[in-house]
């Protein structure tokens, strides 16, 4: 079963996207960058929402430990929902492992779609294809 990680230390913001990815499978919640850590150190995500400015532990750090060589999540997709509209911000986001940057107020139907689209395909990635078969040329009659 698909599992979400959703990161961030707003109480209404968190639980409004859970109610929004709730219907693409378990979700899990961290109220900050600490927590989430001890998550992400513990149990593979099949994607990631967090958010970028958090007290103590922010998004960045999350995304460094992420981008760690042997992360446990390394390859886990994450979106980064931030207020911050500095285009500073947003380049360090994509260049730590954020795949999507999303601006608060997050348009909710914008994620689910980004989260379906990007589940299916990391679901299709890992979803083996069975080899083909050798056609052997039958002779030729003249």
């Amino acid at each position: 079963m698909t599992c979400i990680l959703v990161i961030d230390d707003d109480t209404a913001i968190r639980g409004m996207f859970v109610r929004a990815l709730r219907p693409l499978g378990d979700i899990e919640e961290a109220n900050g960058g600490a927590p989430a850590l001890r998550r992400l150190a513990a149990r593979k995500f099949d994607l990631v929402v967090l958010d970028l400015h958090m007290p103590l532990v922010d998004g960045f750090s999350v995304l460094e430990s992420l981008s760690a060589k042997g992360a446990l999540n390394r390859d886990t997709p994450v979106f980064v929902v931030t207020a911050d509209e500095s285009q500073q911000a947003r380049i360090r986001a994509l260049r730590r492992h954020a795949i999507f940057l999303l601006s608060k107020p997050v348009n909710l139907a914008m994620l689910v779609s980004l989260a379906e689209s990007s589940l299916k395909k990391a679901a299709s990635r890992a979803t083996p294809v069975p080899p083909e078969k050798p056609q052997t040329e039958k002779p030729k009659k003249d």
